[in-house]
C-alpha cells in the first residue's frame, strides 16, 4: 500500500499548489492553513492512492458550501466539519473507506483533513475535480445526471453563540438537495460544512480526478523552492510541471467588478488582454474576439514581484502581474467538467460564450 503521511511541509505545499490550480478561487490560504494545522495537531491523516482501497468501499466527499448572498464573514467551527460526517453515520451510512475533497483549490484541498484526523479515516487522492470550480454541481462527478442516484448530504454550521447553528441530513436529487443546502447556508449567514455524495470507490476512477492532490503537492514544492526568485521564477517552475504558456505580463489597467450569485465577478484588463471571472477566471481574450482560454482551461494570475497567486477577488488596478494558462486537456479533471448544462450559469453571469469553445 502506498500512502503519504500528511505533515506541515505537505500542508504548505498542498495549499501553494492548490492556489495555482484554484485558477482565481479566493479562499484564504491562512484560513485553510489553520484548519490543516488543527488536523495535524490531533492526528496525522494519511493520503492513499485510489488503487489502495477496495473498489467496493464507500467514499464520501467533504466540502464547504457558502451562501450566495452572505453579507458577513462566514463561520463554521471545526466541530461542524466533524459533525457533518457523524450525521451521515447516524443516518445509517456504513463507515466510509475514505474521504475526498470536492476540489483542488487553496481552500478546498484541505476539506476532509480534520474529519479524517478525528475519525481515524484515510484521505484518498481522488478529489471530485483537479482544479477549483464555482458551483457545487461541478464537484458532483456527474451524479446529477445519473439515473436513479439519490444523494445523501449532511451539513452543520452557524454560530451557536448567535443562535444560528443548524445541522441536518437531506436525501434526494443532487441539484435539489444542493440548492437546499445552499439555502440553509444563507439561513446561518454564510457557510456550512458538508459531507455528501457517497459512492463506491470504483466510480472515482473515471469520474473523479485521481492523482490531483499529489500533483498539487508537487506544484507547491516547486513554488516554495522558486518563490525567492519572484514571479518569473515561480511561473517558470509551475510551467515546468504543467505544460502551458505565459499569456502576458504587465500592469492591470482596470477591473470592472460586480457580484453575481454571491460570487465576485467581472473583467480585468491588462493591455489588450481581458480576463472575465466568476470566482474563478473564466475566459481570456485578446482584443474583441481572439479567445485564448476558456474555463475549465486553467488561468492563474501571479504577482510579478512575489510570485504569489492573485485571486479574482483581489485583482486590482496597477498590480504588476503575470498570467499563465494551461489547457484543460493537460489537467486532471472530474466528470463535472464534461456536462454542458453546468456551464450555462457561468455563460449567463460573464456574458461570454463558453460551450462553443469546449469539446463536451
Amino acid at each position: 500500500m502506498s500512502k503519504l503521511e500528511l505533515n506541515m511541509d505537505v500542508l504548505e505545499e498542498a495549499l501553494l499548489g492548490g492556489s495555482v490550480l484554484g485558477g482565481g478561487e479566493g479562499t484564504s490560504i491562512d484560513e485553510a492553513m489553520m484548519l490543516g494545522e488543527l488536523a495535524l495537531k490531533i492526528n496525522s491523516p494519511v493520503l492513499l492512492d485510489i488503487e489502495d482501497i477496495d473498489p467496493d468501499g464507500t467514499v464520501v466527499t467533504c466540502a464547504t458550501v457558502t451562501c450566495p448572498h452572505r453579507k458577513k464573514a462566514p463561520f463554521a467551527s471545526p466541530r461542524a466539519h466533524v459533525r457533518s460526517i457523524e450525521l451521515l453515520l447516524e443516518s445509517g451510512l456504513k463507515r466510509p473507506a475514505a474521504l475526498i475533497p470536492n476540489e483542488c483549490g487553496s481552500g478546498g484541498i484541505v476539506n476532509g483533513w480534520l474529519e479524517a484526523a478525528i475519525l481515524g479515516l484515510p484521505l484518498l487522492d481522488a478529489p471530485c475535480n483537479g482544479r477549483a470550480h464555482p458551483t457545487p454541481e461541478m464537484g458532483s462527478m456527474g451524479l446529477h445526471l445519473m439515473q436513479g442516484y439519490q444523494t445523501l448530504q449532511s451539513f452543520a454550521g452557524g454560530d451557536p453563540a448567535q443562535g444560528t447553528y443548524i445541522e441536518g441530513v437531506l436525501r434526494g436529487n443532487v441539484k435539489t438537495v444542493t440548492a437546499m443546502v445552499r439555502q440553509d447556508a444563507c439561513v446561518v449567514g454564510g457557510l456550512l460544512a458538508v459531507a455528501r455524495n457517497p459512492v463506491k470507490a470504483e466510480y472515482l476512477h473515471e469520474n473523479a480526478a485521481p492523482g490531483a492532490i499529489k500533483l498539487a503537492i508537487r506544484l507547491g514544492a516547486a513554488v516554495k523552492e522558486a518563490r525567492s526568485g519572484g514571479g518569473e521564477a515561480v511561473t517558470a517552475a509551475v510551467l515546468s510541471i504543467l505544460p502551458g504558456e505565459v499569456l502576458c505580463r504587465g500592469k492591470v489597467d482596470a477591473v470592472d467588478r460586480f457580484t453575481a450569485g454571491g460570487m465576485d465577478s467581472g473583467t480585468a484588463y491588462i493591455g489588450d488582454i481581458s480576463i472575465t471571472f466568476w470566482r474563478e477566471y473564466m475566459t481570456v481574450e485578446r482584443g474583441e474576439d481572439d479567445r485564448l482560454a476558456t474555463f475549465p482551461d486553467l488561468v492563474t494570475v501571479f504577482d510579478a514581484e512575489t510570485g504569489m497567486t492573485i485571486a479574482s477577488s483581489e485583482i486590482a488596478s496597477d498590480m504588476d502581474v503575470i498570467v499563465i494558462t494551461v489547457s484543460r486537456r493537460r489537467l486532471l479533471l472530474g466528470a463535472g467538467m464534461r456536462f454542458p448544462d453546468l456551464f450555462e450559469p457561468a455563460e449567463k453571469v460573464i456574458g461570454k460564450k463558453m460551450l462553443q469553445y469546449l469539446d463536451l
